[in-house]
C-alpha cells in the first residue's frame, strides 16, 4: 500500500436497490420533525484481478410506538460497485493470501455509498407516508463498527 486514494481513478459502476421495503402501520401519522431510530450495516467484497470492489450498505429505520397499528418501519439494502484503477497499490496481500484494503480507500468508499444511500432513501420516502426521510450525516468509519449500528 504506497499509493493515496485518486478520485480520478475511482468509478462507481452502479448503484442496485436490492431491498425497498416500507411498512407502515394503519394508524400511524409522522409528525413533524419525529424521532426514528435508524441501524446501520455494511458488508464488502473485492475481486483484485478485476480491480472492483463491492459494497453493500442495510438501512433499517424504525418510527416505534407502543400501538403496534401506529408503527412504522423502512428498510433498504443498497449495492454499489466501483472499479478502482490503482487498487493494487491500495491493497496488501499476506503471506496467506488474505487482502486487506487501505483504510483511506475504505473510508472513502463508504463516505461515497452512504452520501449516495442518503439521497436515494430521501428520494424513495419523499411521497411515501413516512415522507422524506434525511438520513443524518455521520462520519464513514461508523459504519465499520462491528455488528448493527444504532443512531
Amino acid at each position: 500500500m504506497k499509493s493515496k486514494v485518486d478520485a480520478d481513478k475511482i468509478n462507481l459502476l452502479f448503484v442496485k436497490t436490492l431491498k425497498s421495503n416500507i411498512e407502515v402501520g394503519s394508524n400511524f401519522i409522522k409528525e413533524e420533525g419525529q424521532e426514528y431510530h435508524l441501524s446501520l450495516g455494511q458488508e464488502s467484497g473485492l475481486n483484485l484481478d478485476e480491480k472492483k470492489i463491492a459494497f453493500t450498505l442495510k438501512v433499517l429505520i424504525e418510527f416505534p410506538n407502543t400501538n403496534e397499528d401506529a408503527k412504522a418501519q423502512a428498510e433498504f439494502v443498497l449495492q454499489f460497485l466501483f472499479e478502482i484503477e490503482n487498487l493494487d497499490k491500495l491493497v496488501t496481500l499476506d503471506d496467506e493470501g488474505a487482502i486487506t484494503v487501505s483504510g483511506e480507500l475504505s473510508m472513502t468508499l463508504a463516505g461515497i455509498s452512504y452520501s449516495t444511500a442518503r439521497g436515494i432513501i430521501l428520494n424513495t420516502t419523499e411521497q411515501s407516508t413516512i415522507r422524506g426521510i434525511l438520513l443524518p450525516v455521520i462520519s464513514p468509519a461508523k459504519l465499520f463498527t462491528k455488528g448493527k449500528i444504532q443512531l
